[in-house]
């Protein structure tokens, strides 16, 4: 799982223009608060994740948790939004699915402050996009068998959705990851 992951980064940090207007990207503080609420249901648990490295860093990372199979990733540098990933395994209940959708959603409304409908339009379509590619990839017998799709907002914000056979992922990545 992780491996198909790490590629994501490469091709969803690509951002907007120079120029264009930066998104309404809120601050980890507030995402948090804003996501326990949002999915409240769900029972969010963040926890501060231990990261070994050679070199230095002043990100802050933390691992959320979830009592509905799904979790997530948020990393921080000071209160700056950097990157956020969920993840849910493959093959998925579709009571695991519907809870990794309605999470996607929550994350979109406390990262953006978009409204539900717009949350939920933007998602359904990425979804969709991401499970034809997928299917095409199957298909095609692709060595990596995977459907991405990406979104990019104004100010070097874009959001990611990987679907592949063991795992799916949904990534917002901000200006400054």
């Amino acid at each position: 799982m992780r491996w198909g992951l790490a590629a994501a980064i490469v091709w969803v940090s690509v951002g907007a223009a120079p120029g264009q207007a930066m998104a309404a990207l809120t601050g980890c503080d507030a995402f948090i608060e804003k996501l326990r609420a949002g999915a409240s249901d769900m029972q969010v648990a963040f926890t501060h994740s231990l990261v070994v490295s050679h070199s230095k860093t002043d990100a802050n990372v933390f691992d959320i948790t979830t009592n509905a199979e799904v979790d997530a990733t948020l990393t921080c540098r000071g209160d700056e939004f950097s990157r956020f990933e969920a993840r849910v395994v493959e093959p998925a209940s579709a009571r695991v699915t519907t809870s990794f959708e309605r999470f996607e959603a929550a994350s979109l409304r406390a990262a953006l402050g978009w409204d539900a409908g717009h949350s939920r339009g933007v998602l359904k379509g990425m979804n969709a996009d991401a499970r034809e590619f997928l299917a095409a990839s199957k298909e095609r017998g692709d060595v990596y068998v995977a459907g991405k799709t990406e979104e990019h907002l104004p100010g070097s914000v874009s959001l990611g959705l990987i679907f592949t056979e063991t795992d799916r992922a949904f990534i917002i990545v901000g200006p400054g990851s």
